[in-house]
């Protein structure tokens, strides 16, 4: 019998969902402090549902697996709601938007090939992942700091090295999407 998927720690991880409308609209409408304290308690819950789970003797590999599918979906929402409100510029959402891609590619690419359960990565991956979350937590206390010449050679310095890790992580993905269709096409 399989353990049953709501446990404390899940319900955690899900309620970063029920959250993330509340920094979408803090973004939205320039309400900065919203999007702020909103983030914060996200971040908690990041931070949280994986030690109560193993402190509970609640891990599973769906609560893990669980976990970064809400992470991916809120870092890009995010990242979609920045764009969307103009605090992002076209060729910066590019390559969040590139990252999202070649992720989204992999994982499907895995699926594909009858390794669904196993969850798309690369040896950059989790490096990239934290780069996007920091960038990420970045943006949004940026929306209650003020404009600042300081802030915005950190903002740009900050994307630079992100958007190398992107274009790597991304290279990686594509190499192992075509390390799986390599051998289907010598069959």
């Amino acid at each position: 019998m399989q353990p049953s998927p709501v446990t404390a720690a899940n319900l955690l991880t899900f309620s970063r969902l029920i959250i993330l409308p509340v920094v979408i609209v803090g973004i939205a409408a320039r309400h900065g402090y919203v999007a702020v304290v909103a983030m914060g308690v996200i971040l908690i819950t990041d931070l949280l549902d994986g030690r109560i789970a193993r402190r509970l003797g609640q891990a599973t590999s769906f609560g893990k697996s669980f976990d970064s599918t809400v992470d991916f979906v809120l870092i890009y929402a995010l990242f979609i709601a920045f764009y969307a409100a103009g605090r992002l510029a076209t060729w910066q959402f590019g390559f969040l938007y590139l990252a999202m891609l070649t992720i989204f590619l992999l994982q499907f690419a895995l699926i594909a090939a009858g390794k669904g359960e196993e969850v798309a990565s690369t040896a950059l991956g989790k490096i990239t992942g934290a780069l996007e979350y920091g960038y990420l937590l970045f943006l949004v206390a940026r929306e209650v700091l003020p404009a600042s010449t300081a802030i915005s050679i950190v903002n740009m310095v900050f994307f630079g090295v992100l958007a190398c890790a992107i274009a790597l992580n991304s290279v990686q993905c594509v190499v192992r999407i075509r390390g799986m269709l390599r051998p289907a096409e010598g069959g």
